[in-house]
């Protein structure tokens, strides 16, 4: 038995129960089993580090939204809201739980947004919407071939993890069945893949083409034609027949052999198809071009199955594209991968990871400098990776990954869970070094502590308990940021009474002996002599200054109750209105967007040319804004940019942005626009977005431009970019419904011949080779380029004959918009305002007053964007948890201190340390974003620590005889180095994430740091100063008022 053994047990000190001593005696008094549980921990931490899934995101979280999209090719914006947006949305609207319905109906697609009350079961909400598509499916166009509904799962599987940009050598024949069988197919077929997508390339086809002046002479019409060439061309199920003893499924089948067939088919008693059409077998007409690094190119994207690792599956992919690359069948085709989600998770998560490790670096110098003990340092430390491996042991079994919000969780946690271990060892250290034994110091030290540390470990992790009272994904995202924090930091707690005086125990005060010991005493003494020299003439003489402050204060408590309303009123007439709550900030990210809408008068080759000059531009600043790559899919009227760049240290996202777009080509009718595009037209800062709202599109447009010329003229207006500018694109075809009659023609008719020439009608697909083959019949081109050859379609009649369109027909020329926006049934649009920096909060008051002062026409109104009223009812729903988490901390502290009173004083540093962020927000120039309101519901558990810890100590001294005064200067002398060091150690432990770059993705952490950091620092100089002025206030106000009753009481008793 070693002598520590027989150190005496000291008696329980005044105010320390037995419970809490219990845990540091048993530490100290099995020491093995503590040592065995701490060696199993690291050896279990070891297996859920390396097993842990890496995902980017927490998955398990839906979105309560679901989209409808219905392509339908060619189709007019207007034509798309008539025949498959309405209809959809009157069947849809019947969906329970929905919230609120929005739709876009643009040339060739319509899509319905849907989005639903929070906490709806999504997946009842999916069948139901899917029920109600399978209703309007028989009100929908005959060639409109398929709905698709997107669910939309917050986790990798929702999003590729792979795009992939394939160069195909332009001598290829049939790129499509080449690109399918030798990439597309080998990729679905590795392990955790769920599907592999292919956009840029189509399907060849078997196109007829009807000449119309044949097919006239001949007595048909491309309704005729089309219906015999489907009555011959089929594969049904026709029931059941027995054979012998055997049921065998009858299939009716008539396929064409080959295109011979089908050009000899009879389509009259005397004419042949090839008599009158044309059969080609070739790719169609294309609507949209991809183009990589200057080349026709298509774009592969790769989904993983939802229970996949990200990182595996990327990885696999990664090997699969370079043994494809090796196949002889590709030579002359280039493989780049653009996007590997897998190359992103591990280089956000390591950026995170890097910050972390510099932040527990800086924490540990903190402890250093204060303790100025190096072994002593080291136990403490001990805290970090012990509580880290407990909440990754946790994590792993309870099936959590880690990702960017838990990882980001443990980083905060790293400056906070050294909090315990320093008040306990600094605690442990004072009592040794004021005469008491290791063994009693031990005990009693931690056990002075106990009660302290729990609750003020509790009071940090209760924060988190009212994120069930958040909406949307901020719940969501609260609890996945909860789980590390919560668990290491109770861990933490566990170490600081468990592991800490056991640790202490066995390092203190030990002999120095041999020459190596001898050595280690030397280093100690010069670094006791360095750091303490520094500490002395720092903040050794800062706390006599605050001594000093600090009588001075509680003789004029009154003055510091003034100077604190100052304060308070400076940060409220100034930067407090500066301030805003906003959206999730993005940062510089590894890649820029540009979008671009193009005149409507472009078709595909002129959008093309004019993407080959920006495709010029981009190759001229490649060296020097360091691109990787660069992405470009366009439409005729519409396009995007994407480029991949390496991060340089002088160059921003925004410097690069900037560059790119000041030489861009311009041309009339071209706008660019950057930043993340919503549903109102723009997600850009400096921005100013009015929704307009009614049911008559043209009515909203000439109202829109009134207002454009409104706004044109308020200061601080650069510019006006209308999201739908009219443009005379639409030809309409105008029924003459009393000549239709006369003809016997119905105006169905004449929409299904012109659509049906134009567009083309498709038939059952052609089988060749296994494979099955689009087959799609239309007019010629030289038939249907012109108005005069659409004026000449010939429509059936009643009676057999034919009539001509023009006869039937007024031809009009009609202004819409390229895209018509809805919002619950009604048409919406939108008017952006660029505004100047410099002006930016000026300007956006005066157009607040200029819209509260319009004067709509009636069936007109202006109503909030969706996006605007999401971001008021998620801040709303923080405050009040952030307000109930306050009323928790009061709760646990009032338990604490046995007073409903003196918590008051506590609960003060809580607004007062918003002071702090408020002013910190505003001298870096930014506004408070969804991260940063998080970080400031994690510093209502932080500022109360020390002000419970301080509080706690006064009490005890009081108890022990000391009076109120002397009781406030001594456990502020006391508690000064323990409140600076924890303070230190978790604002050291933010800078990294708050100076160091985004992710990949873009996601900044600055405003979270900023939070804490300013929220610290001045909760840190208030808890020193204020609490001990409104203990004694609130305290003397609750004597003052027991008095006054005492004597109302005896006057009336």
């Amino acid at each position: 038995m070693s002598a520590a053994a027989h150190d005496p047990v000291p008696e329980p000190t005044p105010g320390v129960s037995g419970w809490e001593q219990r845990l540091p005696r048993f530490s100290l008094e099995r020491r093995v089993t503590v040592l065995v549980i701490m060696l199993t921990a690291l050896a279990f931490g070891a297996v859920a580090t390396v097993g842990i899934p890496l995902e980017l995101l927490p998955q398990g979280y839906d979105a309560p939204q679901l989209n409808v999209e219905v392509p339908w090719r060619d189709a007019p914006p207007r034509e798309v809201l008539d025949k498959i947006v309405e209809p959809l949305e009157e069947e849809l609207a019947t969906v329970g739980g929905l919230e609120r319905m929005s739709s876009r109906s643009r040339t060739g697609q319509g899509r319905i947004r849907l989005e639903f009350r929070q906490n709806s079961d999504m997946d009842v909400a999916y069948r139901e919407v899917r029920d109600r598509v399978l209703r309007a499916r028989t009100r929908l166009p005959d060639d409109v071939e398929q709905v698709f509904i997107h669910k939309l799962n917050f986790n990798e599987s929702s999003f590729p993890i792979l795009f992939i940009g394939v160069v195909v050598d332009p001598g290829t024949t049939d790129p499509y069945t080449l690109i399918q069988q030798e990439i597309i197919t080998p990729l679905q077929r590795i392990d955790g893949v769920a599907s592999v997508r292919s956009d840029g390339l189509q399907q060849k086809e078997v196109l007829i083409e009807l000449d119309r002046e044949r097919t006239a002479a001949a007595g048909l019409n491309i309704f005729l034609v089309a219906n015999e060439l489907a009555s011959d061309n089929f594969s049904l199920a026709s029931g059941e027949v027995r054979h012998g003893d055997k049921e065998l499924l009858l299939r009716s089948v008539s396929r064409y052999a080959s295109l011979d067939e089908i050009r000899d088919q009879l389509v009259s008693p005397t004419v042949r198809l090839g008599d009158i059409a044309t059969v080609r077998y070739e790719v169609p007409d294309q609507y949209f071009r991809v183009r990589v690094n200057g080349k026709p190119a298509l774009a592969v994207e790769v989904l993983k199955e939802g229970t996949a690792n990200t990182i595996e599956v990327s990885q696999r992919v990664a090997d699969a594209l370079a043994e494809i690359q090796r196949n002889p069948k590709l030579q002359g085709t280039e493989l780049q991968t653009l996007f590997s989600q897998g190359d992103v998770i591990l280089e956000t998560l390591s950026t995170l990871l890097g910050s972390g490790q510099i932040g527990a670096l800086f924490a540990v110098l903190v402890l250093l400098f204060f303790l100025r003990r190096f072994r002593l340092t080291l136990i403490i430390t001990l805290a970090i990776p012990l509580s880290m491996v407990i909440a990754l042991i946790f994590m792993y079994f309870a099936g959590e990954t880690l990702n960017i919000l838990s990882l980001l969780g443990l980083i905060i946690a790293v400056g906070l869970l050294v909090d315990n271990s320093v008040v306990v060892a600094e605690n442990i250290h004072r009592l040794y070094e004021s005469g008491l034994s290791k063994r009693a110091a031990c005990i009693q030290g931690a056990g002075e502590l106990a009660l302290a540390v729990v609750l003020a470990t509790l009071t940090t992790m209760i924060v988190f308990l009212p994120a069930s009272l958040v909406e949307g994904q901020a719940q969501f995202f609260l609890v996945r940021l909860a789980i590390p924090i919560s668990v290491s930091l109770a861990a933490s707690l566990a170490v600081a009474l468990l592991c800490i005086p056991l640790c202490v125990y066995l390092t203190l005060g030990r002999a120095q002996g041999g020459r190596r010991r001898r050595a280690v005493g030397y280093v100690h003494r010069a670094m006791d002599h360095l750091l303490g020299g520094l500490y002395d003439h720092t903040l050794a003489r800062l706390n006599r200054g605050y001594n000093r402050f600090l009588a001075w204060s509680l003789r004029h408590r009154f003055d510091m109750v003034l100077l604190l309303i100052a304060a308070i009123a400076a940060t409220v007439l100034h930067p407090y209105d500066s301030i805003e709550f906003v959206e999730m900030s993005q940062e510089d990210r590894k890649s820029l967007q540009v979008r671009v809408d193009l005149p409507r008068s472009y078709n595909l080759d002129d959008a093309t040319e004019f993407f080959n000059g920006v495709e010029e531009v981009l190759a001229e600043l490649k060296r020097e804004l360091g691109l990787d790559g660069y992405l470009v899919i366009h439409t005729p009227q519409w396009g995007r940019v994407d480029c991949w760049f390496t991060k340089q240290e002088d160059l921003t996202r925004l410097e690069a942005v900037e560059k790119v777009m000041a030489k861009l080509p311009q041309r009339a009718g071209v706008t660019y626009y950057s930043g993340t595009e919503d549903e109102s037209g723009r997600g850009d800062r400096n921005v100013y977005t009015t929704m307009l709202h009614g049911e008559d599109p043209d009515l909203l447009a000439q109202v829109a431009d009134d207002v454009e010329a409104l706004f044109a003229d308020v200061d601080g207006v650069v510019g006006i970019q209308r999201t739908d500018e009219m443009s005379p694109n639409e030809l309409a075809l105008v029924v003459d419904r009393e000549q239709a009659q006369r003809k016997g023609v119905s105006p169905r008719s004449i929409a299904g011949v012109v659509g049906a020439g134009l567009r083309g009608q498709s038939l059952a697909y052609y089988r060749s080779e296994g494979d099955d083959i689009p087959v799609r019949v239309r007019f010629a081109e030289d038939d249907r380029e012109s108005l005069d050859e659409l004026a000449d379609f010939s429509v059936p009649t009643v009676s057999g004959t034919f009539a001509q369109l023009r006869s039937l027909t007024d031809v009009r020329f009609l202004t819409s918009a390229p895209t018509i926006r809805r919002s619950d049934k009604q048409v919406s649009q939108s008017v952006t305002v660029d505004l100047a920096p410099e002006q930016e909060r000026e300007a956006r008051a005066r157009l607040d007053a200029l819209v509260g002062r319009l004067d709509l026409p009636e069936g007109v109104r202006i109503g909030p964007r969706a996006q605007d009223q999401r971001l008021a009812a998620e801040q709303a729903s923080l405050q009040f948890a952030l307000l109930v988490s306050i009323v928790f901390i009061y709760l646990i502290m009032g338990f604490l201190f046995e007073s409903f009173i003196l918590p008051l004083s506590v609960i003060l540093t809580i607004p007062l340390a918003s002071l702090g962020v408020v002013w910190t927000h505003y001298f870096v120039g930014r506004d408070i974003d969804f991260l940063g309101f998080v970080g400031l519901l994690l510093l209502v558990g932080i500022v109360v620590n020390n002000g419970i810890v301080l509080v706690d100590y006064v009490n005890r001294l009081r108890e022990e005889g000391v009076e109120r005064s002397e009781a406030l200067l001594t456990a502020a002398r006391r508690r000064f180095r323990p409140i600076m060091m924890t303070a230190g150690t978790t604002i050291c432990g933010m800078v990294p994430i708050t100076i160091g770059d985004p992710s990949s993705i873009g996601l900044s952490y600055k405003s979270f740091g900023l939070t804490l950091i300013g929220g610290m620092i001045t909760a840190t100089a208030l808890t020193l100063l204020i609490v001990p002025v409104f203990y004694t206030l609130f305290e003397d106000g609750r004597d003052a008022v027991t008095r006054a009753l005492r004597a109302a009481l005896s006057r009336h008793g």
